[in-house]
């Protein structure tokens, strides 16, 4: 007969009581295993090449992401160059037209703008009675 320590299910090693008293290991809910496995996996965890291994791997994966960031990050800095200059001379042609526009204005006086304004008057009366009848 065992009796089991239930209230601390974390522990490794429970006590047996009975015939052939003492400490066997279980596994890591609780239940009782094989102690070979569970040594095996210590052993593992303990080998120095193994824990070498495993640091490689990290690093290989660290560098490796490392240089997909740095790739990226000269991507977007290329795409950003690219972006300033096309908006630079966006910039540019806008200056442009509205100094084409104030020429005009200049020269033409306030009749284009007398014009607009009743145009845009007509348009909100004609949709003042279209959706008033509507």
């Amino acid at each position: 007969m065992s009796a089991y320590n239930n209230s601390n299910s974390n522990n490794r090693l429970r006590h047996q009581t009975g015939p052939g008293a003492g400490y066997r290991s279980t596994l890591p809910g609780g239940l009782p295993g094989s102690g070979s496995s569970f040594q095996n996996q210590f052993e593992d965890e303990n080998d120095p090449n193994a824990k070498d291994s495993r640091l490689r791997n990290k690093i290989s994966m660290l560098k490796e992401v490392s240089i997909s960031i740095g790739d990226e990050i000269r991507d977007q800095n290329t795409f950003l160059t690219t972006m300033g200059d096309d908006m630079e001379g966006m910039g540019t042609r806008l200056a442009k037209t509205m100094k084409n526009f104030y020429e005009m204005w200049a020269r033409q006086g306030c009749g284009p703008f007398f014009y607009l304004t009743l145009f845009a008057l007509g348009v909100f009366v004609f949709l003042y009675f279209y959706l008033k009848v509507r």
